[in-house]
Formats: structure tokens, sequence, C-alpha cells
């Protein structure tokens, strides 16, 4: 059952994204990765990033935007140079969820280890 601040972020999410490019309506769950569903990233991921916690009231000073976003345009020249050298290889990214945005807002701070550890209970219990 959908929380009040689960409507809350969702309504944010759609008000910040907008439409898909071909039309229709974003596909916004708890589940839904910013990078991969959503099609966010670099510049644009932490812009997205900082909005929400200013508009939530969310502690994110020391959020690790690189742990979970790519550069815009560049990930195919790094992945190419990657297969070459380990020095251009960069460890793979952790998924960030709608559902890990709303945990941060219910703690009121983005704490990483905390709530990384939610999104694996979460989804080991089969949610």
């Amino acid at each position: 059952m959908p929380t009040d601040m689960w409507e809350k972020l969702a309504a944010f999410t759609r008000e910040e994204l907008g439409r898909p490019l071909f039309g229709g309506k974003l596909r916004i769950e708890p589940s839904s990765r910013l990078e991969e569903d959503l099609r966010v990233t670099g510049i644009d991921a932490i812009e997205f990033i900082d909005k929400w916690a200013e508009t939530f009231g969310v502690h994110a000073a020391d959020f690790p935007y690189d742990r979970y976003f790519g550069p815009e345009g560049q990930e195919m020249v790094a992945t190419f140079l990657g297969l070459f050298s380990e020095r251009y290889r960069k460890p793979p990214r952790v998924a960030l969820t709608l559902g890990m945005l709303e945990e941060a807002m219910r703690i009121g701070r983005w704490d990483t280890d905390a709530i990384e550890r939610a999104a694996r209970d979460h989804v080991a219990r089969g949610k």
C-alpha cells in the first residue's frame, strides 16, 4: 500500500523527469532504478539528487554520486578502453532505486550502508 511519502516522491519524480521521449507515462515504482530504468545519468543525476534532498529535507551532503551514476555519453569510450587496460575499469555501480530514496526520506539522511542493506532485505523478502 503506497504511503503519503511515496506519493510525494512519485509526484516529484514525474515532475522532474517529465514524459518519456516517445510519449506514454513513466513507470514509477519503488523498484524503478534511476540510471537503468529512468535514464537519469551524469549531471542530470546530480541535479535530481540535489533537488530531491532539498525538497524533502534529506541530509545528503556525503551522497556517493559515483557509486550510483555514470557520466553522460562517455560510458562507451570508458568501456572500450577498459577492455585493454585495468586503469580504465571502474568498479560496478550499484543500482539506485526510488525505494532507496524513499528510505532516506524516512530516516532523514543518506546513510549508504543502512539504505543499501534495507534495499537488499526488501528484495530478499520478495516485495
